[in-house]
């Protein structure tokens, strides 16, 4: 990449999130509220210092955003209190993951309009960083020679998660090194799964990278209603009614999800870049998060050191794995 188109790249943390599905298993786990991206489960950053600590691998600070919940500003305060203001986002109201994704692109679009965008969601566990931070850098060049695609991570599945959704991509194309989405399959059965295996399929990280230009334009096809909304936004954010223009428009808007109501209806404006097996896993269960401890031989020791009572955490089955 040159120094220039670099200079756009930006960064984009969704930590938004109430974590409800892990949250009693982190409250023995961790303490506190249990908020899965505050809560320090492998070692003592927690698992949204670890994901900014990753981004700033490839984008400075000062072009990082962060989207939070106005509901955690005690663990924003404690954790992000080194991060310049401006770049912590609070959201009135978690309306699911495409407004966390265009209320800090309004914000990208008053400082810069010509920006490329890397999405990273709080709650990912990756066991090499490097390797993986290498696959986004990839990611952006391909969005430098074609700046009209969104390119998702595809993880390379290493097993049949249930919980998971699934890309599958198209063929191979010369000269690329994404591949066309032919289809998302959002949490398969266990038999699908294996289809989708067998045939080449890849786990769905929420990882991505675009222009800005191009997510907009994604959004106002999709979901006009919640373009308008984010257009009236980014008007309204140098002038002092920024904070009033955004509460109404979150106590009106309905939730959309990025992934089910932007990229599916539109398949043809996205890549997929196949990632390797870089100990990738999304903390949305209990099991996952154990099963990544078993495999860094630290679960005993996590449940000792993080103070989980004896008794009141049973040990999870293991998710089914390819060998």
């Amino acid at each position: 990449m040159n120094q220039e188109w670099r200079q756009r790249l930006w960064g984009i943390v969704l930590a938004g999130g109430e974590g409800v599905r892990v949250r009693d298993f982190l409250v023995q786990l961790c303490g506190g509220r249990g908020i899965k991206q505050f809560c320090a489960v492998v070692g003592r950053r927690s698992m949204l210092e670890h994901t900014l600590a990753r981004v700033e691998q490839l984008i400075p600070r000062e072009r990082i955003l962060i989207v939070v919940s106005t509901a955690h500003r005690h663990e924003v305060s404690r954790q992000l209190g080194q991060w310049p203001a401006s770049n912590i986002i609070f959201q009135p109201l978690n309306r699911d993951t495409a407004p966390g994704v265009l209320l800090p692109l309004a914000h990208v679009a008053q400082r810069e309009p010509f920006a490329t965008v890397a999405i990273f969601p709080s709650d990912h566990f990756i066991r090499e960083e490097e390797r993986f931070m290498a696959v986004v850098k990839d990611a952006a060049r391909e969005t430098q020679r074609f700046p009209r695609e969104l390119t998702l991570l595809g993880m390379t599945p290493t097993g049949l998660d249930d919980g998971y959704g699934w890309i599958e991509p198209g063929e191979n194309e010369a000269g690329r090194t994404t591949r066309a989405v032919r289809q998302f399959w959002e949490k398969p059965t266990p038999l699908k799964a294996y289809a989708l295996l067998r045939r080449g399929a890849l786990w769905n990280t929420f990882v991505c990278v675009a222009r800005a230009s191009t997510i907009w334009e994604m959004a106002r096809q999709a979901t006009p209603e919640l373009y308008r909304d984010f257009m009236d936004l980014s008007r309204a954010l140098p002038k002092p009614h920024a904070a009033t223009v955004l509460e109404n428009i979150y106590h009106l808007m309905r939730p959309a999800n990025f992934s089910a109501d932007v990229c599916e209806p539109l398949v043809s404006k996205l890549r997929v870049l196949p990632a390797p097996d870089v100990g990738w896993s999304d903390w949305g269960s209990m099991e996952r998060i154990c099963a990544t401890l078993e495999q860094l031989g630290k679960l005993d020791e996590g449940f000792a050191h993080l103070g989980c009572r004896p008794g009141k955490v049973s040990r999870p089955l293991p998710l089914v794995t390819i060998h």
